[in-house]
């Protein structure tokens, strides 16, 4: 497994991370519902754990590959 795309993918989740929070941040000054900006919350949340999922689904697969490889 190359480490250095491990790390990469790494800080680029971080950036994704704070994209949403600054989005989300600047969501809030908009005059939306209560029900709205919770949607729009639970939508990014939900987002962030299904990239993470997928992330990690992929390193188990490379690590895997890597491991039968040898």
């Amino acid at each position: 497994m190359n480490h250095f795309l491990v790390l990469l993918c790494g800080v680029g989740f971080i950036f994704i991370s704070g994209l949403a929070f600054i989005v989300l941040r600047v969501a809030e000054k908009y005059p939306l519902s209560n029900k709205a900006q919770r949607m729009l919350h639970l939508g990014f949340f939900i987002f962030l754990a299904i990239l993470c999922i997928l992330i990690f689904d992929w390193y188990s697969s490379e690590y895997i590959k890597s491991l039968s490889g040898n």
